[in-house]
C-alpha cells in the first residue's frame, strides 16, 4: 500500500470549531498513523510527499441518503426487471466515482429496488473499481401503493408483513432497515401529505429492526407520522419536509436524527421548469421547497442532532457534486459552517456506529478530503478538490464533472 506524507496543511479534525493549522500529516497502511508539526513527526523512508500549503484536510464525506442505484426517468416506466437491474447497478459504478471525485468516501444507499447494489457494494471494497464504503439498507418497505412501490421497493401491509419484510431484507444482507411511511415527490400515486404506515405498522418495523441488532430509518414528511415514529424509537428521520416545531422538540427529545436533503427539491424544480423530470415530480417539489427550509429551521432551533444526505443519484441530480450543493444550501439556510461539516463528518459517523471514519485522529483509516481553501470560512470552498482518499489511496485529484 501507498505511504504519503501531508505537509503544511491545515485540518478540520471533525470535532473541533478551530483548525489544527500548518501541520504533517503521515498515512501508512490505509491509517492515519502521525499527525503534528513538522519537528514532532517522523517521515517514513519511501512515502510521496504533498505540499499542501493553503489547503485544508477534512475527513472523507459521508452522505447519508444516497440512490446510487435508482431506477432513472426512463426506466420507471418498466419498473424493475432484470435489464432495470443491470442497468442501474451498471450505472452505479459511475456514480461511485462521481462520489470519490467529489470526496464522498462513504455512503448510506437510501434504497434500491433490487439487491444488486450488494455487488455494486463488494465491487468498490475489493478495489475493482473506484467507489465509496456503502452501508446497506436492502430495499426499503413500503404499503401497498406505498412511497416507492412501482421502484422495486418491498411492499408489506400489517404489522405482521412489515415484520416479515424487515427479517427478509436481513436475511438479504442489510445493515439497516428503510421504511417508506410517508408520501413523497417520487410517486405520482400519492401525495406528500399522506401517511401510509399506520402507528402499528411503524412500530413493528422499528421494533423488528432494533431486535435484530439494526438501526432503522424512514421516510417522513408529516408531523403526525414524524411523532408516531420517533415515539417507536426510530433512529434516523429521513426529508422532514412538513415538520412543525413542536414536533423538531420531540425528535430533539427523544434523540433521533435527521437527514433533511434540502437540495434534492430544489434540482428538481431546476430540472422541472426545464420539462426534464416528469410534471407530478416538479409541482410536488415546487409546492414544498420553502415549506421544507423552514422545517430545516425548526430542527437547527430544537437541536436535532443532523448529517447530511442527498437523496440523489438519478439521472438528474448525481451523486457526489449534490453533496457540495447540500452543504452549501444547509448553510444558506442558517446552519453554522462548523454544524455543516460535522454534519458531513462526525456526525454521520456516529450514526452510522463507524467510529474509524468521519474524524481526523492517528490510528483512524484515511478516508480524507483535501481542498484549497477553508470551508470553515467559506462553504464553497468544499468544491475546491485537490486530494481524495479512500483506505489511504489517492483515488482523486479534482478533476470532475460538474452537471447542467
Amino acid at each position: 500500500m501507498s505511504s504519503y506524507i501531508f505537509q503544511h496543511v491545515n485540518i478540520f479534525d471533525g470535532d473541533h470549531r478551530d483548525l489544527l493549522k500548518d501541520r504533517t500529516v503521515v498515512v501508512e497502511n490505509g491509517k492515519i498513523s502521525a499527525i503534528g508539526t513538522a519537528d514532532d513527526v517522523a517521515v517514513p523512508e519511501g512515502a510521496e510527499r504533498k505540499d499542501c500549503t493553503g489547503m485544508t484536510m477534512l475527513p472523507g464525506l459521508i452522505d447519508c441518503h444516497a440512490n446510487i442505484v435508482g431506477l432513472i426517468t426512463s426506466e420507471q416506466r418498466f419498473g424493475v426487471t432484470p435489464k432495470t437491474i443491470a442497468s442501474s447497478t451498471l450505472r452505479g459504478v459511475s456514480e461511485g466515482k462521481n462520489c470519490i471525485d467529489n470526496g464522498v468516501t462513504t455512503i448510506r444507499v437510501d434504497t434500491a429496488g433490487h439487491h444488486g447494489t450488494y455487488a455494486l457494494r463488494d465491487a468498490f471494497d475489493m478495489g475493482s473499481f473506484v467507489g465509496p464504503h456503502m452501508i446497506m439498507p436492502g430495499r426499503a418497505i413500503c404499503t401497498t401503493c406505498g412511497h416507492g412501490w412501482n421502484f422495486g421497493n418491498h411492499v408489506a401491509d400489517g404489522p405482521w408483513e412489515v415484520r416479515k419484510a424487515v427479517r427478509e431484507e436481513i436475511m438479504a444482507g442489510a445493515d439497516w432497515v428503510k421504511l417508506m411511511i410517508t408520501g413523497g415527490a417520487g410517486t405520482s400515486t400519492e401525495r406528500m401529505e399522506d401517511q401510509q404506515m399506520c402507528r402499528e405498522e411503524i412500530e413493528a418495523g422499528v421494533d423488528e429492526a432494533h431486535a435484530r441488532g439494526r438501526k432503522c430509518f424512514a421516510h417522513l414528511t408529516v408531523s403526525k407520522a414524524i411523532r408516531e415514529a420517533v415515539e417507536a424509537g426510530l433512529d434516523s428521520v429521513e426529508h422532514g419536509i412538513l415538520m412543525d416545531e413542536d414536533t423538531a422538540y420531540l425528535v430533539a427529545e427523544k434523540g433521533a436524527y435527521l437527514t433533511p436533503t434540502l437540495g434534492v427539491y430544489r434540482r428538481l424544480v431546476e430540472r422541472g421548469e426545464k420539462g426534464l423530470v416528469p410534471d407530478y415530480m416538479y409541482k410536488k417539489s415546487l409546492a414544498v421547497v420553502e415549506r421544507h427550509a423552514r422545517s430545516f429551521r425548526y430542527a437547527l432551533r430544537a437541536g436535532i442532532r443532523i448529517v447530511a444526505g442527498t437523496d440523489s443519484g438519478q439521472d438528474w441530480f448525481p451523486l457526489g457534486y449534490s453533496m457540495l450543493r447540500e452543504l452549501e444550501i444547509m448553510n444558506e439556510e442558517g446552519m453554522d459552517s462548523f454544524e455543516v461539516l460535522k454534519a458531513a463528518t462526525s456526525n454521520a459517523a456516529d450514526l452510522l456506529e463507524r467510529p474509524l471514519i468521519g474524524r481526523i485522529r492517528a490510528g483512524l483509516n484515511a478516508d480524507l478530503l483535501i481542498v484549497d481553501g477553508n470551508p470553515l470560512a467559506e462553504m464553497s470552498d468544499i468544491r475546491n478538490t485537490k486530494f481524495v482518499l479512500k483506505d489511504g489511496e489517492i483515488l482523486a485529484t479534482g478533476d470532475k464533472r460538474v452537471p447542467d
